[in-house]
């Protein structure tokens, strides 16, 4: 026998079944557009967003009220992988930052000439008020990392990554 909690649950059950039913009919509208990926035809580039990004260079403390220029250098990409801008966004107290290019497959019968690619470019971020900002990267890996912005003189209005080799 149904016990007066259980036919709550089961009509629980039911209101979300309906719920979930006419969230997905078709008569709505048209469906999501999902992005698939893609790799180029042969002999031909792809728009890629979002490139792994190996380093940056985050000043300790930047200027509030002035432009920041920083350098984001892209992972050891693939054959073909170019990075070519950085796209800045604000949302509130969070900076994030896009490294984007494209990528193409060499022609049928050729091969790389490039074992790997690293360049580097350059984020124009806009005036920031003072405050600490977090940074995140628009490639997949996840990293976050934090910007505090101050009203200091000595504060860094720009950051270059370093040329000495690694380990050294």
């Amino acid at each position: 026998m149904a016990t007066p909690a259980s036919l709550l649950s089961a009509a629980g059950a039911g209101l979300l079944f309906v719920g979930l039913a006419s969230a997905c009919n078709p008569s709505d509208g048209a469906p999501p557009q999902i992005a698939l990926a893609r790799a180029p035809e042969p002999g031909t580039c792809a728009e890629w967003t979002g490139q792994p990004v190996e380093r940056t260079c985050l000043p300790r403390m930047a200027l509030a009220g002035a432009p920041l220029e920083l350098e984001i250098e892209e992972r050891c990409g693939a054959c073909g992988t170019t990075a070519d801008t950085c796209t800045v966004s604000v949302e509130g107290r969070t900076l994030n930052l896009s490294l984007d290019g494209k990528t193409c497959e060499p022609p049928v019968g050729s091969s790389c000439r490039e074992a790997c690619s690293r360049n580097r470019v350059r984020c124009k971020v806009p005036p920031l008020a003072e405050g600490r900002y977090m940074v995140r990267y628009g490639d997949p890996g996840g990293r976050v990392d934090s910007l505090d912005v101050v009203l200091r003189r000595d504060a860094a209005t720009s950051c270059a990554l370093d040329d000495a080799p690694a380990g050294g």
